[in-house]
């Protein structure tokens, strides 16, 4: 139990880091791999079917907000039963050498059968605006040109290929491209900002962040 806690502890650590919450599936790989699954539907589900690529031996399964145990594995076809509360979360590990996911399912209370994209990319974005107040404040200046930087280098594609391409646009008008880009933000508001990546299929993933600059900028 101590293994299988410390696995989940470190998924939820790195999910919440990254904000992966908004992709149904994510793959990760420590010294295993790792199959997460959070069910983005307002439905709650009864059951989960996963398609590997070849016959292979699950090391274990842990979940919060669901009830799932495996019923089934066939020729690499993993068949789980229970429930999954929406945002519910589901861990599936397996040897690190293991064959890759190729398909998954969700099932409802029917017996029909939702796919999960698990081919897709994962668009994910790191970057920092900088404190700041409405009013002027002591150790505020007024809000002059600033330059954030934007990362991307966490996307990742679920099959382990090198990502193709990195688009930035933002709210304003303007575009990027590049895993990291630096822009120059001459006036405070609010922006939102688009990042879509794509894989060498030519399959893409987006992400959109919303932030404020203040009009008064203030040390931390």
């Amino acid at each position: 139990m101590k293994g299988r806690t410390a696995a989940w502890a470190l998924v939820l650590v790195f999910c919440c880091a990254l904000g992966v919450v908004g992709r149904s599936y994510d793959f990760i790989q420590t010294s295993r791999n790792v199959a997460l699954f959070v069910n983005e539907e307002e439905a709650t589900f009864v059951g989960l079917r996963v398609v590997f690529a070849d016959e292979v031996a699950p090391l274990q399964a842990i979940g919060i907000g669901s009830t799932f145990e495996l019923i089934s594995n066939e020729a690499g076809v993993l068949t789980y039963e229970g429930t999954i509360i929406p945002l519910g979360m589901f861990e599936i590990d397996w040897e690190l050498d293991g064959a890759k996911v190729v398909a998954a399912y969700w099932i409802d209370t029917d017996g029909a059968e939702w796919p999960i994209d698990v081919a897709s990319p994962h668009a994910r974005m790191r970057f920092d605006v900088p404190a700041g107040s409405e009013e002027e404040d002591p150790g505020c200046v007024p809000f002059a040109p600033i330059a954030i930087e934007f990362h991307g280098n966490w996307s990742k594609d679920p099959d382990g290929l090198p990502l193709v391409r990195h688009h930035w646009s933002w709210s304003d008008g303007l575009h990027l491209e590049g895993e990291a880009v630096v822009r120059t933000f001459w006036a405070p508001g609010s922006y939102t900002v688009i990042l879509t990546v794509w894989d060498v299929e030519g399959l893409s993933h987006s992400l959109t962040e919303e932030f404020y600059l203040y009009p008064f900028l203030c040390e931390e």
